[in-house]
């Protein structure tokens, strides 16, 4: 309900064809000046607004009022985080450091190696003629019940560590819990692993990268690609 909410509080077109996805521009918001961009960290229909301190308190009195009944509700992070592993959205400092590279992260479709030269271009050019060997992917850990997993335990496959998680949260829409960890790049979706919690190997299966398909536009239901 984003395009709704943001409707109601300004006179800027906010339809998919006035603002399009990926697209940003300067807007009005009941005489409050932001910045917003179409496009959310966690896979729906949505818009980052950035607003001057001082308005802040104002902006975000007139969304909740204007969202009130469509069921508006605060979203903390943790929240934030469990949408975006679903989408298969990285975080960098965790998914993607210094150490890893766009295409071991499944992000080579954002690199443009035709755009002349930038930092980087050329050890990406070699990684990629000679090949990765590792590839960030998404585990579905256990069964639907909450595992405690945080990020560093060690991922086995047939009784050898393998690699170690990086970002976890639980998934709420498709009840899972998930996790991404770099593993060698046989190890596809569909194989089978298993995960140390605590001194306690549990059954992990690697999966597709995103668990759930959101649609951009409104009014398309989600489509689940987890098993």
């Amino acid at each position: 309900r984003a395009r709704h909410v943001l409707q109601a509080v300004t006179d800027e077109d906010v339809s998919e064809g006035g603002f399009p996805f990926m697209t940003a521009h300067a807007i009005v918001i009941e005489g409050f000046q932001v910045f917003a961009q179409r496009v959310t960290y966690v896979g729906e229909l949505g818009w980052e607004v950035y607003v001057e301190p001082a308005a802040a308190v104002q902006v975000w009195d007139r969304l909740m009022a204007a969202g009130e009944r469509f069921g508006i509700r605060p979203g903390g992070y943790r929240a934030l985080d469990s949408l975006r592993m679903e989408k298969g959205y990285r975080y960098y400092g965790t998914d993607l450091t210094l150490l890893d590279t766009p295409l071991e992260a499944g992000l080579g479709f954002c690199v443009r190696f035709d755009k002349g030269d930038f930092n980087g271009r050329e050890a990406l050019l070699a990684a990629k003629t000679a090949g990765i060997t590792r590839r960030l992917r998404t585990l579905v850990v256990g069964d639907e019940e909450y595992v405690t997993i945080y990020g560093g335990e060690a991922v086995y496959a047939d009784g050898s560590v393998v690699g170690r998680l990086r970002s976890c949260a639980y998934g709420f829409t498709v009840q899972r819990n998930i996790a991404y960890s770099y593993l060698p790049v046989g190890l596809g979706p569909g194989v089978r692993v298993e995960v140390d919690v605590f001194g306690r190997r549990v059954p992990a299966e690697v999966s597709a990268d995103a668990l759930l398909k959101r649609e951009q536009r409104v009014g398309h239901e989600a489509k689940h690609v987890a098993s």
